[in-house]
């Protein structure tokens, strides 16, 4: 069992040395210094923050559900339109998709059997992104 821990180890540092990983760090770096990206990620946090709250409370005050909501739709649209945010999240979905592929080759390694992907495998892999299918 001490092997397998000891790979899983050596994975998880392969993993925080990969390009994926460093692009988000820088990523997540830039828009925090971005003062406009880091008050309306704070503010759509707090108003989601708020928002789980009430949920998990049961509590039924749809009149706030509905402006928080609306409140959280705004600060959505503002980030949509702040560069450094599209940039951290383009780089969390490519890390993303890092760990996907990692998961697809463990689960084809244990299992043989290989996850559809949902924008389908064409086959070929010159056009391939790392869909993990192992041929």
């Amino acid at each position: 069992m001490n092997e397998v821990f000891l790979k899983t180890r050596e994975l998880g540092e392969a993993i925080l040395k990969s390009e994926e990983f460093a692009r988000v760090k820088e990523a997540e770096e830039k828009a925090m210094k971005n003062t406009e990206a880091a008050e309306t990620m704070g503010k759509y946090l707090e108003a989601k923050g708020e928002m789980d709250r009430m949920m998990a409370m049961g509590e039924k005050d749809w009149a706030r559900v509905k402006i928080l909501s609306d409140e959280m739709s705004s600060y959505q649209e503002r980030m949509n339109l702040i560069d450094d945010i599209r940039d951290l999240n383009n780089a969390r979905e490519g890390f993303a998709n890092l760990i996907n592929q990692v998961n697809s080759v463990l689960r084809f390694i244990v299992t043989g059997e290989m996850e559809q992907n949902e924008g389908g495998c064409s086959g070929s892999c010159e056009t391939c992104g790392g869909c993990g299918n192992i041929n």
